[in-house]
């Protein structure tokens, strides 16, 4: 596969190579299958760990692209350096619904108190890490479901491993750009189903808001300055943001069993 020309992007080429497996997910039948607060809880359990591993990889492309270094020195590119800063800034303090400030992973902690989702796995989880532990212990540790294992330790390789291509995809391709309809999903099958969340609604909404109007179409941008010219960089991108989805829809698919045999 050669360069794009000047009418298409990188980024355009790559969701042209993942459109398929993109339908896939948002036509997983586990937007329908949440029905009541039993359900709620198993998914939450669930969802939080990608809630939490979603950080590893922003706090890589912060590294890359804004430099987090000493001495530090200029960016070589502000708009995308504000990009990342912006995500970084609403994701580890943003406004709480309630007059505070918050990291969303705490917003969804108190959203899953809400519903009476138990956080004690992500709860050790996280402070086995605080302890010392690497991840790949404390996965083995964890009292999870081996599918959110795989899809925990699949974005932690990539966070410390992978190239800034494939980085910059599965953070697009795999959360930014596909999230807001993703999460209309979900919240569309809350309302039908009748459920009153107000916190994790308010979770949901925000990450519809911002990633849908600004974030999604600069995560492109991303992605094209990461690739740069490299055929090589294309082709890893492709992979990559295919791989993302691929797991997340693994993830769902674990989800649906449990709620299908609870």
């Amino acid at each position: 596969m050669s360069i794009p020309q000047s009418n298409d992007s990188i980024a355009d080429v790559v969701l042209h190579e993942t459109q398929a497996i993109r339908e896939q997910l948002l036509n997983h039948e586990l937007y329908n299958a949440i029905q009541d607060s039993s359900d709620l809880q198993i998914f939450m359990q669930h969802h939080v760990f990608a809630v939490l591993d979603f950080m590893w990889l922003l706090k890589r492309l912060q590294k890359e692209i804004c430099g987090c270094n000493v001495p530090w020195l200029p960016p070589r590119e502000p708009q995308l350096t504000r990009f990342v800063n912006e995500i970084v800034l609403g994701e580890e303090s943003d406004e709480d619904g309630e007059g505070n400030f918050s990291s969303h992973f705490n917003i969804y902690l108190s959203a899953m108190d809400d519903v009476l989702a138990p956080t004690t796995a992500i709860d050790n989880f996280v402070e086995n890490l605080r302890g010392g532990q690497t991840v790949s212990v404390a996965l083995k540790q964890a009292q999870i479901p081996e599918t959110v294992k795989r899809f925990v330790s699949f974005n932690h390789e990539l966070a410390v491993n992978g190239s800034a291509s494939e980085v910059a995809a599965a953070f697009c391709f795999g959360r930014e750009d596909i999230i807001p309809d993703m999460f209309q999903r979900l919240l569309s099958g809350f309302k039908s189903a009748g459920m009153t969340v107000p916190r994790l609604q308010h979770y949901i909404e925000r990450h519809i808001e911002l990633d849908g109007d600004h974030h999604g179409p600069l995560s492109h941008a991303l992605v094209n300055r990461a690739c740069g010219t490299s055929e090589l960089s294309v082709q890893e991108a492709i992979i990559a943001a295919q791989n993302s989805i691929t797991h997340r829809i693994a993830l769902w698919d674990g989800v649906l069993d449990e709620l299908q045999t609870f």
